[in-house]
């Protein structure tokens, strides 16, 4: 037995740089194995004791841990003092996972399979306390498999979910791309989205790196380019200049979701207080700008509508406007007072009308307004004016009566 194990540990100088852990673990049991199952025959009357040592290998399928192995040889017998044998099956976290293949991405992850969500609870037990919820789109990582649930991890919940509700793997995954939305990240600085799956198409958009894209899973799959819409634009972009991730959501605890809804009930409030505000203040500024207006006499009103109308014309097109108001109030057609020709619904425009009156119309309007109330009247009884060239009629200044 001594000499096979020189005979060993000289092919093992020699060839150990072609030999890995991996190959070295399962060398070391195979051979320690065969010994024990073989009964293996030792010359030597002298007790040999060799005790192997081993780390379990990364392996996809078992690894065995062999230790403590001493074997004596008395008179022709095998003897074995100890031999401890474990097999352990293999979990994921014992491969080494590839980044780029989503069957290791997603091997431990689970998803709930419902239209809104699955209690996690505190144990592994139906009538245990609910403490969160797993909602359609989240997404958990699994930590222990019991008898009918699932022990997980997601966000701040950590329990146990009902098995019969989930699933894992691949199968969360491809349920992750019906459920979730998909976004494109630009990689690279003017991304440019083009109307289509060529670089001679129309450039739609040009875009600033890290920009979020919303990728179209429902598009043609077109090798080289992905389908992405973008602030009401929908094309497509070179996949090469983009990453493309899932919107997947993390699972809530019921401590969590009661703050959310009462922060969005102290929002939804501070808003409804915030619009309730601003409809008094805007109530007590029409109230303010009406006695201010209600406060003005005829002839104020009139320079004020024609310092907002015509205020930069020469001043025979402001005596027109006021004499277009004027003849408004003798035609019968129209209200038969000046404020009632003024604010007549979409004749003219008077939202400025209380601050021009606060702070008074200018002398020119004045003027021109008193020349009106006299029967001044350039425009010869018109009742209309609009900005020259709209249509025909008398052109005074830069308006055309009609």
């Amino acid at each position: 037995m001594s000499k096979f194990s020189d005979i060993v540990a000289v092919l093992y100088q020699e060839n150990k740089k072609y030999l890995n852990k991996r190959t070295m673990q399962g060398g070391a049991l195979v051979v320690a194995l065969c010994m024990l199952s073989t009964m293996a025959y030792v010359e030597s009357p002298a007790k040999a004791t060799r005790s192997v040592e081993l780390e379990p290998a990364s392996t996809a399928g078992a690894f065995y841990a062999v230790s403590n192995i001493e074997l004596s040889a008395q008179q022709s017998e095998l003897v074995y003092a100890a031999s401890d044998v474990t097999v352990v099956s293999a979990t994921t976290d014992q491969v080494e996972p590839d980044g780029n293949d989503k069957y290791d991405q997603w091997a431990d992850k689970v998803m709930a399979d419902v239209d809104e969500y699955l209690y996690i609870r505190a144990e592994a037990d139906a009538s245990s306390e609910a403490i969160g919820k797993l909602r359609a789109g989240d997404v958990a990582t699994l930590v222990d498999v019991f008898d009918g649930w699932y022990e997980i991890e997601s966000g701040n919940a950590h329990g146990f979910v009902s098995a019969d509700y989930c699933i894992t793997g691949i199968e969360a995954y491809e349920h992750a791309l019906d459920v979730c939305d998909s976004y494109a990240t630009t990689g690279v600085a003017g991304l440019r989205i083009r109307s289509e799956a060529s670089e001679d198409s129309k450039i739609l958009k040009v875009v600033p790196q890290g920009t979020k894209l919303t990728v179209n899973t429902d598009a043609e799959e077109i090798e080289g380019w992905i389908s992405v819409s973008y602030e009401g634009n929908t094309g497509y972009v070179k996949s090469d200049y983009v990453q493309v991730d899932m919107a997947t959501g993390e699972a809530i605890t019921l401590e969590e979701e009661a703050a959310a809804i009462a922060a969005a009930e102290e929002a939804k409030a501070a808003a409804a207080a915030a619009a309730e505000q601003a409809k008094q203040e805007a109530a007590a500024k029409a109230a303010s700008n009406q006695t201010v207006i209600a406060s003005a006499d005829d002839i104020t009103l009139l320079a004020a509508i024609i310092q907002i109308e015509a205020g930069s014309e020469i001043y025979e097109g402001q005596v027109a406007v006021g004499a277009v108001v004027m003849n408004r109030v003798y035609s019968g057609s129209y209200a038969n007072s000046v404020n009632g020709v003024i604010f007549q619904r979409g004749q003219f425009a008077t939202s400025r009308m209380s601050a021009v009156i606060a702070k008074g119309p200018k002398a020119s309007c004045i003027q021109a307004a008193q020349e009106a109330m006299a029967g001044s009247d350039p425009t010869g009884g018109l009742t209309h004016f609009r900005r020259a060239g709209s249509k025909e009629g008398l052109v005074i200044g830069n308006h055309v009566f009609y």
